[in-house]
């Protein structure tokens, strides 16, 4: 068997890898339009802020580490067409202009999503820069490292914008954060969350530019100076414009089933409408276990678990099928951290869900040992069924492991009435004999008498 798999990043290299190891027999051959793999993106942030100091440590393969696994790996090869009655797919050498039809079995498509880039007057002014691979990487690093560089304007506030604007202030930088939300980071977390950043950002001097949409960037010699919004002008030496992505899957049009948002729909296998065409990773759907829907979760960690999905039902036949999915993510910024999974009380307000939802904060630790902070903790869950459908938590304590169970919980359909029953250690080095978690299970059934 010829396996093909297009893009070598997070599900890619899972992919390949995955295939190899459990049939060294099948021919894989992985193209990628970069000279580089395997990038972790989430680390761009902790470069750029120096809690990374070596950016090879971002990488979890090389293209010699491929080799050496008998994977064939093509890179600054780029993906220009498929033919899925042939099973041919066109490429073309960037180095050499050279376009040539290679053959498959099975072809895995892993090509993720590039950033969203709107018509927006000035967006190709030096100084303005998006941000997704180690290109872009090495270019805000090299900003961030520029004297002269004193005002950044960080345009998008989700986790990407929110995590740079926390490294740019490490450094002395004047930051600004603009994005038309009226908050930060709302696809994950609800307003009691999001809070407790966004005051720490404005006490590290942030100013938060909210509910402002950029209209254009305004420039001298070339370079961008200004950053005009519908209410103000706000001026600045560098731009970090991430405001969202989008899939790359234009070669698939008419080919395979993609949802409105260009994604691949693909079914509990990876497979798309094409038997024979899997999809993983960003540019394709998963099954999201908290809204009973296939939608796309561009999350590493939902892309490395695709891969191995589509790699192991090529090989064994379709055998493996996903369980869901709950988008688990967490974050650390200005000393806070924070986890999700599931749909948010904002979100499910949106959509309609027939839900309700409960918001508890206690302290982490029993009050009589040396030290102890305050924990939040939400839980949303379908008002019919009591199944959980989402969970924040958030300390200034790391608290975010917390989201395993609460994850694996929304997989397994655990209930609100359930939760209470769920066996937690205690130990008051950790925790409390009620801890916050079986505290908020217990608010919901009446018995609150032992909160403090």
């Amino acid at each position: 068997m010829k396996v093909i798999v297009l893009g070598t990043n997070h599900a890619g290299t899972t992919a390949v890898r995955t295939l190899k190891r459990l049939n060294p027999e099948i021919e894989v051959t992985t193209y990628d339009r970069n000279d580089v793999i395997s990038f972790l993106g989430c680390g761009i942030a902790l470069w750029v802020k120096g809690e990374v100091k070596d950016p090879n440590g971002l990488f979890y393969a090389t293209p010699e580490i491929l080799e050496s696994e008998g994977i064939n790996v093509k890179m600054k090869h780029e993906w220009v067409s498929i033919d899925a009655d042939k099973k041919t797919v066109l490429i073309k050498n960037l180095e050499t202009g050279e376009t040539f039809e290679d053959n498959y079995d099975k072809v895995i498509v892993a090509t993720g999503t590039w950033p969203l880039l709107p018509p927006i007057p000035g967006l190709d002014l030096k100084g303005v820069q998006i941000c997704k691979n180690y290109d872009h990487a090495k270019k805000i690093q090299q900003a961030n490292l520029d004297d002269s560089i004193k005002k950044v304007t960080v345009v998008g506030a989700g986790y990407i914008g929110v995590e740079l604007v926390d490294a740019f202030v490490a450094h002395g930088k004047e930051v600004t954060l603009v994005d038309f939300a009226d908050r930060i980071m709302p696809v994950y977390y609800d307003a009691e969350f999001t809070k407790h950043v966004e005051e720490r950002m404005e006490k590290a001097g942030v100013k938060l530019a909210l509910s402002q949409g950029v209209k254009e960037f305004k420039g001298a010699n070339g370079k961008v100076t200004h950053v005009v919004t519908d209410k103000e002008e706000i001026p600045t030496d560098y731009v970090i414009f991430s405001v969202g992505v989008v899939a790359q899957t234009k070669q698939l049009e008419g080919v395979v089933e993609l949802n409105d948002r260009k994604a691949i729909l693909t079914n509990e296998y990876c497979q798309s409408s094409n038997r024979d065409i899997y999809a993983i990773g960003d540019c394709s759907t998963v099954f999201n276990k908290a809204l009973n829907m296939e939608m796309p979760i561009q999350l590493a960690t939902t892309a490395v678990r695709t891969g191995i999905l589509a790699a192991a039902n090529i090989v064994n036949g379709n055998k493996l099928a996903s369980p869901g999915f709950t988008g688990a993510n967490g974050i650390e910024v200005f000393g806070f951290k924070m986890a999700s999974a599931g749909v948010s009380e904002t979100s499910a307000k949106k959509m309609g869900l027939d839900y309700e939802a409960i918001l508890l904060s206690d302290s982490d630790r029993p009050e009589f040992m040396s030290t102890y902070k305050e924990a939040w903790i939400k839980l949303v869950w379908d008002k019919k069924t009591r199944k959980i459908i989402g969970a924040q938590v958030a300390s200034e304590n790391n608290h975010t492991e917390i989201m395993y169970m609460l994850s694996l919980g929304i997989q397994k359909e655990l209930t609100i009435d359930e939760l209470p029953l769920v066996d937690i250690f205690f130990l008051p080095h950790f925790n409390k004999p009620y801890n916050f978690v079986t505290l908020a299970g217990l608010e919901v059934l009446g018995l609150n008498y032992f909160k403090k």
